[in-house]
């Protein structure tokens, strides 16, 4: 799973005017993703300043993910024949203040564990 977070900013310049060729590499990565046949799913999430319950504790608050200033913004699931194959993708990503975390999934029965 390669996991992408970005920042209010970045999302703006992603969307903005000056986004259009950023959001072309995305597009043409996307499109050999999908040719090759590893692309198994991706989506990206909506508003970052989601509902978030605290297990435990009772509280609901509106924030990130994370308390960090990064949001998780969108991911992409992979299947590739090795980990060197996910993290050549993530750093081909376009970058504009993003970070792209490459995780691996574990299988139905979790026996990676």
């Amino acid at each position: 799973m390669l996991m992408i977070y970005d920042n209010p900013d970045t999302r703006a310049v992603f969307f903005g005017e000056e986004g259009k060729p950023l959001m072309a590499e995305m597009e043409a990565i996307m499109a050999e993703l999908k040719e090759s046949g590893e692309l198994v799913d991706t989506a990206a999430l909506g508003d970052p300043a989601a509902t978030k319950v605290v297990r435990g504790s009772g509280v609901v608050t509106d924030g990130p993910l994370a308390e960090a200033k990064e949001h998780f913004g969108g991911y992409l699931i992979v299947d590739v024949e090795s980990e060197a194959r996910a993290v050549e993708i993530a750093a081909r990503w376009p970058k504009v203040d993003t970070a792209m975390e490459v995780r691996p999934l574990l299988g139905d029965g979790g026996e990676e564990m």
